[in-house]
């Protein structure tokens, strides 16, 4: 088996920082979560707040999950099988995310 040529490691190694900033952004959101329902059982969320808190948190928890098992997926086709992304679409996600949709905003790792 050969290794990778420079612009494949290269490569990879994009990926592999996507990957890790897409897990960076779920533990952000878990936090988030769990944060949100500390405060339920503390009370610090008045009632009339809690549903809205907690589909916020529940909404940026699976678009979190859903974007890391995206990025998951690209990068293992990437090292496993030697599919080579098309960055086109990696753009066109980045873009969606950030239209100003009702998806909740989780910062982003440069």
């Amino acid at each position: 088996m050969s290794s990778p040529t420079p612009d494949r490691r290269a490569l990879e190694q994009l990926w592999h920082q996507r990957l890790t900033d897409a897990k960076f952004r779920l533990e952000f959101a878990r936090n988030y979560m769990s944060e949100v329902k500390r405060d339920f059982s503390s009370g610090d969320i008045p009632a009339d707040e809690e549903a809205f808190a907690h589909a916020k948190a529940l909404r940026a928890e699976n678009f979190a999950l859903n974007e890391y098992n995206r990025v998951l997926r690209i990068f293992t086709d990437l090292t496993v099988n030697g599919l080579i992304p098309d960055e086109s679409e990696w753009l066109k996600a980045q873009a969606e995310g950030a239209s100003g949709s009702d998806e909740p905003t989780i910062p982003a790792a440069s």
